[in-house]
């Protein structure tokens, strides 16, 4: 899917990062339950979200799978700290994917969180943590 999307035109591109506990909880979901991972996001009809490692990919179903809107070159630098938002580009396909990009983080987030409640066992809980940071 990452390959497909490099022949279509894009509209925009920024460079944007991605908040850790997001980001930790898609890493875990592609470790534990397969990669790529298709989810269907509640609340947004016709929109998926295909994951891997090195992309999200956000797909109108109505639309023959195009994209809307790409998260790739994620963590291409290396990360310091678990706490540390994640750089990547993010690419928009479509007129309107602007409006969607927060919601599709928000369900992606919740959905992932249940998916991998659902699968937990007692060597591997489903769940990411979040610590406080120490003020020293």
């Amino acid at each position: 899917m990452s390959t497909r999307i490099e022949n279509i035109p894009r509209l925009r591109t920024v460079q944007t990062s991605i908040d850790a506990p997001l980001y930790n909880t898609v890493l875990l979901a592609t470790l534990r339950l397969e990669a790529p991972l298709r989810i269907r996001l509640p609340g947004l009809r016709t929109i998926d979200v295909v994951l891997s490692r090195d992309a999200w990919i956000c797909i109108d179903r109505a639309m023959y799978d195009l994209p809307a809107l790409a998260w790739t070159q994620i963590n291409r630098g290396r990360r310091n700290a678990l706490h540390a938002p994640v750089e990547c580009e993010l690419h928009y396909y479509h007129i309107h994917a602007n409006i969607s990009a927060h919601k599709v983080l928000d369900s992606l987030h919740a959905v992932l969180e249940e998916m991998l409640a659902d699968a937990a066992t007692p060597e591997q809980p489903g769940k990411v943590i979040t610590l406080p940071l120490s003020t020293r």
